[in-house]
């Protein structure tokens, strides 16, 4: 096994320095297609390769920002973010409020360099300071100090886990693509009417506009129940909480499990396999999903609406409940101003241009497939970061030999539970 030795951060870089944010003032320092510029809240635990806005080279050269290769190590300074982790997979600039470390390849991995850091970050945050927020700066990351084998042993550990990292940046971008699939299918058929055989049917007047003949302007109501079940969860169970938390656009989080005596009184909500979820706080944040396949110890805050589909398939009510226009809605009936909410009767009354019950089933043939595939991944996703996260501590301590480390076997267990 590798011997294994304290180094400080400055020791491990050929370079460690911050950014620069080029004038505002100068629109010619900003440009659509120029050099990518790195600004702290992008750095979200994964590798960089787009960034939202780009710089020009005046914009570089009349600034402090600098250019920096890829695998430069990233670390958010200031805010609320401080301490969040990112790497470059391109060449590209940052703020003023990104440390940027720069390894010397000869004694530092920078895949190794990014989880130890990863695995310490709590003890450097610790010796961040300021007032009205915690900042960091390169004077406290210079000299701090991780442990570190060979280089060999670096690049191994480094490797593990980046290939862990890599399938979750996979899985995540298949989904994204999923997504986009079944909303671009939704819109196809529902929102342009060019579905399947929409050529021999004439488009009718209805309260939402013309529609094809045969199709209906119904309310949610109508082909679904609001909150349709309820249970106070035992004393002696342990259950999985979805609150509005754990909810997302389109995603369903991480649920904590609680026990029965300790279950909060909103913890009433019964969830069924194809039941949408959405927050009824601030609905112009848009948080819901389609429970694909909850487990049984599920129970849901009674501050999401559930909505079960009695008439039309899971894949076609989520998809119309999941449009701006149906949030518009949402948003339109909110009451209270600092938490503007809505109520079940606001989700029943929506209507929706439903189809015949053949285009309906034709379309869930088509979408209920990636809607099932997006759940998988995003499983998959979960149990590989718990893996990491697992290992991660060990691994960068060398409390875990790498060279006895058979994670094939480890991942697909993982996966499997």
């Amino acid at each position: 096994m590798s011997e294994w030795h304290e180094a400080t951060v400055e020791e491990l870089c050929i370079r460690v320095t911050s950014g620069g944010t080029p004038s505002r003032k100068r629109p010619d320092f900003y440009t659509d297609d120029g050099i990518p510029w790195v600004k702290s809240q992008e750095l979200v635990e994964a590798r960089v390769t787009a960034t939202e806005e780009h710089i020009s080279e005046a914009g570089l050269k009349g600034s402090s920002a600098k250019l920096l290769p890829p695998d430069t190590v990233l670390m958010a300074m200031y805010g609320a973010n401080v301490g969040q982790l990112g790497w470059l997979g391109i060449e590209a600039t940052v703020n003023q409020a990104i440390c940027a470390m720069v390894t010397d390849p000869s004694v530092t991995d920078s895949r190794f360099l990014y989880y130890a850091l990863a695995g310490s970050r709590a003890s450097l945050i610790a010796k961040a300071h300021g007032a009205a927020q915690q900042n960091l700066s390169q004077q406290l990351i210079k000299p701090f100090s991780v442990r570190v084998p060979d280089i060999g042993t670096q690049q191994q550990i480094g490797e593990v886990l980046r290939s862990i990292d890599d399938l979750i940046e996979n899985n995540r971008r298949r989904v994204v693509v999923l997504e986009e699939m079944a909303r671009a299918i939704y819109s196809e058929w529902f929102v342009k009417f060019r579905y399947p055989g929409h050529e021999n049917v004439p488009l009718v007047d209805s309260a939402l506009g013309p529609i094809p003949e045969g199709w209906e302007v119904r309310p949610i109501a109508a082909i679904a129940k609001v909150n349709q079940s309820s249970r106070k969860p035992r004393p002696d169970e342990v259950f999985r909480y979805l609150d509005i938390a754990a909810l997302a656009e389109r995603e369903v989080g991480e649920l904590d499990a609680v026990e029965g005596v300790d279950a909060p009184g909103r913890a009433r909500r019964v969830l069924k396999p194809g039941d949408t979820v959405w927050a009824t706080v601030r609905p112009n944040r848009r948080a819901h999903a389609l429970v694909v396949a909850p487990g049984e110890d599920w129970i849901a805050s009674t501050g999401l609406a559930v909505l079960s589909p009695t008439t039309v398939s899971s894949a076609f009510l989520f998809e119309a409940t999941s449009t701006t226009t149906f949030s518009d809605w949402l948003t339109g009936r909110a009451t209270g101003s600092a938490y503007p909410a809505v109520r079940a009767v606001d989700f029943e009354e929506a209507t929706v241009a439903v189809p015949n019950a053949s285009i309906d089933a034709a379309f869930a043939e088509k979408v209920a497939p990636m809607h099932e595939l997006s759940w998988k991944l995003r499983a998959e996703c979960s149990a590989l970061a718990g893996l990491r996260d697992l290992l991660l501590p060990k691994l960068v301590t060398g409390q875990i030999d790498i060279s006895s480390l058979n994670l094939d076997v480890l991942m697909e267990k993982r996966v499997a539970s």
